[in-house]
């Protein structure tokens, strides 16, 4: 988890020190530089315009974490009240909750991502109301399952025997006592965010083209992987090293709060 912290930690402040650090403009072109390998300046080297693939692939941490960020943040929140809501009411309430959610989970992720990206037009808020739209779901069902298993614990019953609200109880005491597996399942999250995310824009149909994008740039690079293997190489390590980030991130607090409870 320490390794993968570290990594995560790093692109964050990459992401946030972006205008900083960046040797180059993203945008800026170099016309007598096309297609040239890592170099003195340049230490990624250059695309088929000539920019610097380095200042993009930081300018890009920002669009990917962002999203992942806004994504995961939505999923969350939205997943959480409705699960939370369902297992405690039980009843008709969990029973159309199941029935919506088996629904959405008969669609893979990135198929039903495409398909809706498909009618829209490729923008960062698109893509954050196309990745949001089922990221509720495995949240809301996590969450759900919690709360069945939490609801007929001592200090819940306690709790409505001295007539504390449902609000209150779904909120304040049962929440809370299930932070270990949400947060251990948002780090996983954040990785497929990124994945799906990339994958949309490595297709055209995510961020607009001139944003600085890792699936947008190894879309470039395919077209030269011949002649300048390079523009595709770098940010697709980048997005290795995200994924294993969360990755690694997700499956130390996995062990971690699994040691706790027992």
């Amino acid at each position: 988890s320490t390794i993968g912290a570290a990594i995560i930690v790093l692109l964050i402040l990459a992401a946030v020190a972006a205008p900083y650090i960046a040797p180059h403009d993203p945008n800026a072109y170099f016309l007598n530089l096309k297609f040239a390998g890592p170099h003195s300046g340049f230490w990624f080297g250059n695309d088929a315009d000539g920019r610097d693939i380095l200042s993009r692939i930081i300018f890009g941490t920002r669009v990917s974490l962002g999203i992942a960020v806004t994504v995961v943040g939505l999923s969350l929140v939205i997943g959480s009240l409705l699960g939370v809501v369902a297992g405690y009411a039980g009843g008709v309430v969990d029973q159309m909750f199941l029935f919506v959610t088996d629904v959405l989970l008969a669609f893979p992720s990135f198929l039903f991502a495409l398909a809706v990206a498909a009618f829209l037009e490729p923008s960062v808020l698109n893509v954050v109301i196309i990745l949001s739209l089922k990221g509720w779901v495995t949240y809301a069902r996590l969450v759900r399952g919690q709360t069945i298993a939490l609801k007929n614990r001592e200090f819940v019953v306690a709790g409505q025997a001295i007539g504390v609200s449902r609000t209150r109880m779904c909120l304040k005491h049962l929440l809370p006592n299930m932070a270990g597996p949400i947060v251990v399942d948002a780090s996983f999250g954040m990785a497929g965010v990124i994945m799906i995310e990339s994958s949309l824009s490595f297709l055209g149909l995510g961020v607009p083209v001139n944003t600085p994008s890792w699936g947008a740039m190894i879309d470039q690079g395919t077209q030269y992987l011949l002649i300048a293997p390079h523009l595709s190489i770098f940010p697709g390590i980048f997005i290795m090293l995200v994924v294993l980030g969360f990755n690694f991130m997700g499956d130390g607090l996995r062990d971690r709060f699994a040691a706790r409870g027992r």
